[in-house]
Protein backbone atom coordinates (compact mmCIF):
# COMPACT_ATOMS: atom_id res chain seq x y z
CA UNK A 1 0.00 0.00 0.00
CA UNK A 2 2.84 2.37 0.90
CA UNK A 3 4.65 1.47 -2.31
CA UNK A 4 1.51 2.25 -4.33
CA UNK A 5 1.13 5.56 -2.53
CA UNK A 6 4.76 6.51 -3.19
CA UNK A 7 4.31 5.70 -6.88
CA UNK A 8 1.32 8.02 -7.04
CA UNK A 9 3.33 10.80 -5.38
CA UNK A 10 6.19 10.28 -7.83
CA UNK A 11 3.77 10.35 -10.76
CA UNK A 12 2.21 13.55 -9.45
CA UNK A 13 5.59 15.24 -9.06
CA UNK A 14 6.66 14.13 -12.53
CA UNK A 15 3.41 15.51 -13.98
CA UNK A 16 4.01 18.84 -12.22
CA UNK A 17 7.55 18.95 -13.59
CA UNK A 18 6.24 18.38 -17.12
CA UNK A 19 3.80 21.25 -16.72
CA UNK A 20 6.69 23.51 -15.66
CA UNK A 21 8.81 22.52 -18.66
CA UNK A 22 7.20 24.95 -21.20
CA UNK A 23 7.62 27.89 -18.80
CA UNK A 24 11.20 26.89 -18.00
CA UNK A 25 11.96 26.55 -21.71
CA UNK A 26 10.49 29.97 -22.44
CA UNK A 27 12.58 31.59 -19.71
CA UNK A 28 15.68 29.72 -20.82
CA UNK A 29 15.37 30.80 -24.44
CA UNK A 30 14.20 34.39 -24.06
CA UNK A 31 15.86 35.37 -20.77
CA UNK A 32 18.79 33.21 -19.74
CA UNK A 33 20.40 32.94 -23.17
CA UNK A 34 20.34 36.73 -23.83
CA UNK A 35 21.60 37.27 -20.28
CA UNK A 36 24.57 35.00 -20.98
CA UNK A 37 25.38 37.03 -24.11
CA UNK A 38 25.16 40.27 -22.09
CA UNK A 39 27.54 38.87 -19.48
CA UNK A 40 30.03 37.76 -22.15
CA UNK A 41 29.82 41.06 -24.04
CA UNK A 42 30.48 43.02 -20.86
CA UNK A 43 34.01 41.56 -20.84
CA UNK A 44 34.68 42.44 -24.47
CA UNK A 45 35.44 45.69 -26.28
CA UNK A 46 34.22 47.57 -29.33
CA UNK A 47 36.54 48.25 -32.26
CA UNK A 48 35.14 50.09 -35.28
CA UNK A 49 31.59 49.44 -34.02
CA UNK A 50 32.28 45.71 -33.84
CA UNK A 51 32.59 43.56 -30.71
CA UNK A 52 36.04 42.01 -30.37
CA UNK A 53 36.36 38.77 -28.42
CA UNK A 54 39.43 39.87 -26.47
CA UNK A 55 38.80 39.57 -22.71
CA UNK A 56 38.98 42.90 -20.88
CA UNK A 57 37.86 44.56 -17.65
CA UNK A 58 38.01 48.04 -19.15
CA UNK A 59 34.23 48.39 -19.29
CA UNK A 60 33.81 47.71 -15.57
CA UNK A 61 36.81 49.88 -14.71
CA UNK A 62 35.22 52.72 -16.65
CA UNK A 63 31.87 52.24 -14.92
CA UNK A 64 33.36 52.21 -11.41
CA UNK A 65 35.93 54.98 -11.91
CA UNK A 66 34.04 57.52 -14.03
CA UNK A 67 32.31 60.03 -11.69
CA UNK A 68 29.48 60.53 -14.21
CA UNK A 69 28.37 56.92 -13.79
CA UNK A 70 28.53 57.20 -10.01
CA UNK A 71 26.40 60.35 -10.11
CA UNK A 72 23.85 58.67 -12.34
CA UNK A 73 23.70 55.69 -9.97
CA UNK A 74 23.14 57.97 -6.99
CA UNK A 75 20.42 59.84 -8.91
CA UNK A 76 18.69 56.55 -9.72
CA UNK A 77 18.89 55.19 -6.18
CA UNK A 78 17.66 58.44 -4.61
CA UNK A 79 14.79 58.74 -7.09
CA UNK A 80 13.86 55.07 -6.67
CA UNK A 81 13.89 55.16 -2.86
CA UNK A 82 11.77 58.31 -2.86
CA UNK A 83 9.26 56.82 -5.29
CA UNK A 84 9.11 53.51 -3.40
CA UNK A 85 8.53 55.25 -0.06
CA UNK A 86 5.76 57.57 -1.30
CA UNK A 87 4.12 54.85 -3.36
CA UNK A 88 4.09 52.43 -0.42
CA UNK A 89 2.51 54.95 1.97
CA UNK A 90 -0.19 56.01 -0.52
CA UNK A 91 -0.86 52.40 -1.55
CA UNK A 92 -1.32 51.35 2.09
CA UNK A 93 -3.88 54.12 2.55
CA UNK A 94 -5.74 53.11 -0.61
CA UNK A 95 -5.69 49.42 0.30
CA UNK A 96 -6.97 50.17 3.82
CA UNK A 97 -9.80 52.30 2.45
CA UNK A 98 -10.74 49.62 -0.09
CA UNK A 99 -10.72 46.87 2.52
CA UNK A 100 -12.29 48.55 5.54
CA UNK A 101 -14.16 51.65 4.30
CA UNK A 102 -15.57 50.80 0.87
CA UNK A 103 -18.63 48.50 0.88
CA UNK A 104 -17.96 45.06 -0.60
CA UNK A 105 -20.45 45.70 -3.42
CA UNK A 106 -18.39 48.69 -4.61
CA UNK A 107 -14.90 47.21 -4.30
CA UNK A 108 -14.84 45.72 -7.78
CA UNK A 109 -15.75 49.09 -9.28
CA UNK A 110 -12.91 50.87 -7.47
CA UNK A 111 -10.44 48.08 -8.27
CA UNK A 112 -11.28 48.51 -11.95
CA UNK A 113 -10.59 52.24 -11.62
CA UNK A 114 -7.20 51.46 -10.09
CA UNK A 115 -6.34 49.01 -12.89
CA UNK A 116 -7.71 51.28 -15.65
CA UNK A 117 -4.40 53.15 -16.30
CA UNK A 118 -2.87 49.85 -17.48
CA UNK A 119 -5.31 49.83 -20.38
CA UNK A 120 -3.20 52.47 -22.11
CA UNK A 121 0.47 52.57 -23.05
CA UNK A 122 2.92 53.69 -20.38
CA UNK A 123 4.44 56.17 -22.83
CA UNK A 124 1.00 57.70 -23.49
CA UNK A 125 0.38 57.98 -19.75
CA UNK A 126 3.74 59.72 -19.31
CA UNK A 127 3.00 62.25 -22.05
CA UNK A 128 -0.51 62.83 -20.67
CA UNK A 129 1.11 64.49 -17.64
CA UNK A 130 2.20 67.33 -19.94
CA UNK A 131 -1.44 68.48 -19.92
CA UNK A 132 -1.40 68.63 -16.13
CA UNK A 133 2.14 69.72 -15.25
CA UNK A 134 3.09 72.05 -18.11
CA UNK A 135 3.39 75.84 -17.85
CA UNK A 136 -0.06 76.07 -19.45
CA UNK A 137 -1.25 72.90 -17.76
CA UNK A 138 -4.21 72.36 -15.48
CA UNK A 139 -2.32 72.93 -12.22
CA UNK A 140 -0.77 76.24 -13.25
CA UNK A 141 -4.01 77.51 -14.81
CA UNK A 142 -5.96 76.79 -11.63
CA UNK A 143 -3.33 78.35 -9.35
CA UNK A 144 -3.07 81.44 -11.58
CA UNK A 145 -6.84 81.80 -11.70
CA UNK A 146 -7.03 81.61 -7.89
CA UNK A 147 -4.29 84.21 -7.59
CA UNK A 148 -2.07 81.95 -5.51
CA UNK A 149 0.88 82.35 -7.90
CA UNK A 150 1.96 85.17 -10.19
CA UNK A 151 3.83 83.07 -12.74
CA UNK A 152 3.63 79.38 -13.73
CA UNK A 153 5.38 76.89 -11.51
CA UNK A 154 8.30 75.02 -13.02
CA UNK A 155 7.15 71.41 -12.57
CA UNK A 156 7.62 69.81 -15.98
CA UNK A 157 11.18 68.74 -16.88
CA UNK A 158 12.16 68.39 -13.23
CA UNK A 159 12.72 65.53 -10.82
CA UNK A 160 9.32 66.32 -9.29
CA UNK A 161 7.60 65.52 -12.59
CA UNK A 162 9.58 62.29 -12.89
CA UNK A 163 8.54 61.30 -9.37
CA UNK A 164 4.88 62.02 -10.09
CA UNK A 165 4.98 59.97 -13.29
CA UNK A 166 6.63 56.98 -11.62
CA UNK A 167 4.22 57.03 -8.66
CA UNK A 168 1.27 57.13 -11.06
CA UNK A 169 2.78 54.17 -12.93
CA UNK A 170 3.58 52.02 -9.88
CA UNK A 171 0.75 52.85 -7.47
CA UNK A 172 -1.77 50.34 -8.90
CA UNK A 173 0.74 47.49 -8.61
CA UNK A 174 1.50 48.21 -4.96
CA UNK A 175 -2.13 48.79 -4.08
CA UNK A 176 -3.26 45.49 -5.59
CA UNK A 177 -0.49 43.58 -3.82
CA UNK A 178 -1.42 45.06 -0.46
CA UNK A 179 -5.17 44.75 -0.95
CA UNK A 180 -4.96 41.08 -1.93
CA UNK A 181 -2.97 40.36 1.23
CA UNK A 182 -5.26 42.42 3.47
CA UNK A 183 -8.31 40.74 2.00
CA UNK A 184 -7.11 37.42 3.43
CA UNK A 185 -6.76 38.78 7.00
CA UNK A 186 -9.32 37.26 9.35
CA UNK A 187 -11.70 40.02 10.46
CA UNK A 188 -12.21 38.31 13.82
CA UNK A 189 -8.66 39.33 14.77
CA UNK A 190 -9.60 43.00 14.40
CA UNK A 191 -12.85 42.40 16.28
CA UNK A 192 -10.89 40.82 19.12
CA UNK A 193 -8.54 43.82 19.12
CA UNK A 194 -11.57 46.13 19.37
CA UNK A 195 -12.88 44.15 22.32
CA UNK A 196 -9.51 44.57 24.04
CA UNK A 197 -9.60 48.33 23.51
CA UNK A 198 -6.96 48.59 20.78
CA UNK A 199 -7.05 51.81 18.74
CA UNK A 200 -6.68 52.16 14.98
CA UNK A 201 -2.91 52.65 15.09
CA UNK A 202 -2.33 49.67 17.38
CA UNK A 203 -4.50 47.45 15.17
CA UNK A 204 -2.53 48.56 12.11
CA UNK A 205 0.96 48.12 13.57
CA UNK A 206 0.25 44.91 15.52
CA UNK A 207 -2.19 43.09 13.20
CA UNK A 208 -2.57 44.53 9.69
CA UNK A 209 1.07 45.46 9.04
CA UNK A 210 2.59 42.12 10.16
CA UNK A 211 -0.05 40.06 8.36
CA UNK A 212 0.28 42.10 5.17
CA UNK A 213 4.10 41.97 5.17
CA UNK A 214 4.08 39.32 2.44
CA UNK A 215 2.21 41.59 0.03
CA UNK A 216 4.40 44.50 1.12
CA UNK A 217 7.62 42.60 0.31
CA UNK A 218 6.27 41.42 -3.06
CA UNK A 219 5.15 44.93 -3.92
CA UNK A 220 8.50 46.42 -2.89
CA UNK A 221 10.30 43.99 -5.18
CA UNK A 222 8.08 44.86 -8.13
CA UNK A 223 8.11 48.62 -7.79
CA UNK A 224 11.83 48.86 -6.95
CA UNK A 225 12.78 46.95 -10.10
CA UNK A 226 10.40 48.94 -12.30
CA UNK A 227 11.35 52.32 -10.81
CA UNK A 228 15.10 51.67 -10.84
CA UNK A 229 15.10 50.33 -14.41
CA UNK A 230 12.77 52.97 -15.84
CA UNK A 231 14.02 55.60 -18.25
CA UNK A 232 10.73 56.69 -19.86
CA UNK A 233 9.61 59.07 -17.11
CA UNK A 234 13.08 60.60 -16.58
CA UNK A 235 13.48 61.09 -20.34
CA UNK A 236 10.01 62.56 -20.99
CA UNK A 237 8.83 64.23 -17.78
CA UNK A 238 12.28 64.89 -16.33
CA UNK A 239 13.73 66.10 -19.58
CA UNK A 240 16.99 64.29 -18.72
CA UNK A 241 17.91 67.12 -16.37
CA UNK A 242 19.24 64.59 -13.85
CA UNK A 243 20.69 61.64 -15.76
CA UNK A 244 19.65 58.28 -14.32
CA UNK A 245 21.56 55.03 -14.70
CA UNK A 246 19.23 53.31 -17.23
CA UNK A 247 19.55 56.34 -19.50
CA UNK A 248 23.30 55.68 -19.73
CA UNK A 249 22.54 52.23 -21.12
CA UNK A 250 20.19 53.71 -23.72
CA UNK A 251 22.78 56.32 -24.70
CA UNK A 252 25.53 53.68 -24.94
CA UNK A 253 23.42 51.69 -27.39
CA UNK A 254 21.70 54.43 -29.41
CA UNK A 255 24.31 57.18 -29.62
CA UNK A 256 27.68 55.58 -28.89
CA UNK A 257 26.92 52.15 -30.36
CA UNK A 258 29.00 50.64 -27.57
CA UNK A 259 27.36 47.29 -26.87
CA UNK A 260 30.16 46.17 -24.56
CA UNK A 261 29.85 49.20 -22.29
CA UNK A 262 26.04 48.92 -22.33
CA UNK A 263 26.37 45.28 -21.26
CA UNK A 264 28.64 46.21 -18.35
CA UNK A 265 26.24 48.94 -17.26
CA UNK A 266 23.38 46.45 -17.45
CA UNK A 267 25.22 43.93 -15.28
CA UNK A 268 25.95 46.60 -12.67
CA UNK A 269 22.27 47.54 -12.62
CA UNK A 270 21.26 43.89 -12.29
CA UNK A 271 23.72 43.51 -9.43
CA UNK A 272 22.15 46.44 -7.54
CA UNK A 273 18.68 44.98 -8.08
CA UNK A 274 19.81 41.56 -6.84
CA UNK A 275 21.24 43.13 -3.68
CA UNK A 276 17.93 44.87 -2.99
CA UNK A 277 15.95 41.66 -3.62
CA UNK A 278 18.25 39.77 -1.27
CA UNK A 279 17.69 42.36 1.47
CA UNK A 280 13.89 42.22 1.05
CA UNK A 281 13.95 38.41 1.05
CA UNK A 282 16.02 38.46 4.25
CA UNK A 283 13.59 40.86 5.93
CA UNK A 284 10.67 38.68 4.84
CA UNK A 285 12.31 35.57 6.32
CA UNK A 286 13.10 37.34 9.59
CA UNK A 287 9.50 38.50 9.83
CA UNK A 288 8.19 35.01 9.17
CA UNK A 289 10.40 33.53 11.90
CA UNK A 290 9.30 36.18 14.41
CA UNK A 291 5.68 35.27 13.68
CA UNK A 292 6.41 31.59 14.21
CA UNK A 293 6.78 30.67 10.55
CA UNK A 294 9.46 28.67 8.83
CA UNK A 295 11.02 31.68 7.18
CA UNK A 296 10.30 30.43 3.70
Amino acid sequence: MKKHHSRLNFAGKRSSALWCFPVASWLGIFYMIPLVFIILNSFRKMVNYQIVNDFTLDNYIKVFTNPAYGTAMCNSLFLTCKVVLITTVVAYLLALVLKYAVPASWRTFFLVLIIAPFWTSYLIRAYSWFIVLGNTGVINKVLLALGWIEEPLKILYTTKATTIGLIHYLLPLMTLNLFNTMDSIDDTLLEAADDMGAGKFRKFFYIILPLSSGGLCNGLMFIFILAFADFVSPATLGGQMDIVFPQLIVDAVQWNVDWALASALSMVMIGVIMIFLAIISLLRNVGNREMGGSGK
